[in-house]
């Protein structure tokens, strides 16, 4: 056994390939087990219409274009269905694996950069959203590119490892708006690092930043026009220690729960980051001293930037965001590879990491967003009377209008303050329940699982009308069923 080891680590590119086609089947791995949920639905309502009607689009949305106009290219390609939109995703992070693999060797060598990769696999973080129809893992992507340019100009100063870094920056900037912040942070480590040493190269490096600015200016008009509706209103909360603390845990945790696994996967990856923070003072350890805190400087920086925002203008701190940062935190135990000597040790540690990352993100691969088309279904068989369905939430305005299919309901939705049931056509808007409503008329209202978002709206419909019966409807995809879909029979009396 340990000559077979021996030589599959001699030949590291075979080992990377066995590596890489695990990750494709892994990140593929019961792609289509969820409905689709509200934010998929709303990245599929994006790539609808002309041209003119996506850029119009985005006065609604609050991202940058760029990972709408691939999936757009992408679906146009291989169709507009939920694998395939899903699919894009994982290209995402297959693709963050082969940029980890082929340029990680020159930051952490050939070996190092396997174990980049091992790394990669195992943060549950990456794996939950490559099953979401959101631009996140692509964001992931263009911050490790950023990294790793980064690093590579300071060292070596050559053009061609600017130019990288200058792509990767204008990709980041129009991937996710965090994905932008984390790239000014890096830029302006790599910046301040050029100036203080003294290296002529901080000139060809601002020149790089100016460009990249100018390549921003065509969106700028409608990055106020965000900035504005964010100002508005927004769904974040306000920064507290409990979602700082989460920015930090979620990486390694299940999505939207915590287990045993998780809470040592937590303690173990960052007991393995403070060694190694503390054991970089060490004379040997000179040559992954400017890595390691570049990755932490990017990651505590961009939350830094975030908070501060967040304080003083609108939330928009969310652990969620921060799957665009979250290569950084695997920086740090892959230098202690590196850098550890004892190999049955080294060993240990990584079956171990990957087990634990692995065994999270299977689990995430079971979960479901919501009984959405069985919802409709039900509705349709156990309440055949019923023609109008009102949606409290936009959470399950889009997925149930997605999956109607058939059934001959239709769906409406009372005007909120934050909403992107715009994007649904489909749900005809109202301002007063009277307006599509007659006295003496049954239809049904839905709310996603004791949700109080815009609780005020089932308030109001409930005092115009008669309750009939309340029901519920669980996910039979999954045993335990937590996620629900509470439905109301009522019958309207007018107001």
């Amino acid at each position: 056994m340990k000559n077979i080891i021996t030589k599959l680590s001699g030949n590291k590119l075979l080992v990377f390939i066995l590596i890489f086609v695990f990750a494709a089947f892994f990140y593929s791995f019961n792609i289509g087990f969820s409905d689709l949920c509200s934010d998929e639905i709303y990245t599929k309502s994006m790539l609808e219409g002309t041209l003119s009607d996506f850029y119009a689009r985005f006065k609604n949305d609050l991202h940058p274009p760029l990972y709408y106009l691939g999936l757009k290219l992408f679906t146009a390609l291989f169709g507009l269905n939920p694998v395939s939109l899903r699919f894009f995703s994982v290209l995402g992070v297959l693709s963050t694996v082969l940029l980890g693999y082929f340029a990680g060797q020159r930051v952490f060598g050939k070996q190092g950069a396997l174990y980049f990769c091992l790394m990669l696999i195992s943060v549950p973080m990456l794996a939950a959203y490559s099953h979401q129809a959101r631009m996140y893992t692509w964001a992931a992507f263009s911050v490790t590119g950023v990294f790793i340019y980064s690093y590579l100009f300071i060292k070596t100063g050559k053009n061609r490892d600017l130019v990288f870094l200058f792509i990767f920056t204008v990709v980041a900037i129009y991937i996710h708006y965090y994905s932008m912040v984390a790239a000014f942070v890096s830029n302006a480590f790599v910046f301040l690092y050029l100036l203080f040493t003294k290296n002529k190269k901080w000139l060809h490096h601002l020149i790089s930043l100016l460009f990249a600015a100018l390549l921003f200016l065509p969106w700028l008009f409608m990055f106020m026009v965000q900035v504005k509706r964010v100002q508005h209103a927004f769904w974040v909360p306000e920064v507290s220690l409990t979602t700082v603390l989460h920015c930090f845990a979620i990486p390694f945790t299940e999505q939207f729960w915590t287990t045993t696994y998780s809470v040592l996967f937590v303690i173990l990856i960052y007991s393995l980051i403070v060694f190694t923070f503390f054991k970089s003072s060490a004379k040997s350890f000179s040559e992954y001293r400017l890595v390691l805190w570049l990755s932490l400087f990017i990651y505590t920086g961009t939350l830094f930037v975030v908070m501060i925002i967040s304080l003083f203008s609108q939330p928009v701190l969310f652990s969620r965001y921060v799957v665009a940062i979250v290569v950084m935190l695997v920086i740090p135990p892959t230098i202690l590879f590196v850098q550890m000597k004892t190999e049955w040790l080294k060993m240990i540690l990584i079956s171990i990491i990957l087990f634990l990352g692995i065994r999270i993100s299977v689990s995430t691969f079971y979960f479901s967003y919501g009984p959405y088309k069985q919802t409709i279904e039900y509705i349709a068989t156990t309440y055949p009377e019923i023609r109008k369905i009102l949606h409290i939430t936009e959470i399950t305005a889009g997925p149930m209008i997605e999956y109607t299919g058939n059934s001959g309901l239709s769906h409406y939705w009372l005007k909120a303050e934050m909403s992107n049931v715009d994007a649904f056509p489909q749900a005809h808007q109202y301002k007063q329940p009277g307006e599509f409503l007659e006295p003496g008329e049954v239809f049904c209202a839905v709310r996603f699982n004791n949700l109080e978002l815009n609780k005020e709206n089932l308030d109001l419909v409930l005092s115009e009308s008669e309750l009939i019966k309340t029901d519920t409807v669980s996910d039979n995809k999954v045993e335990d069923g937590i996620i629900i879909i509470q439905v109301y029979l009522l019958k309207y009396k007018g107001r």
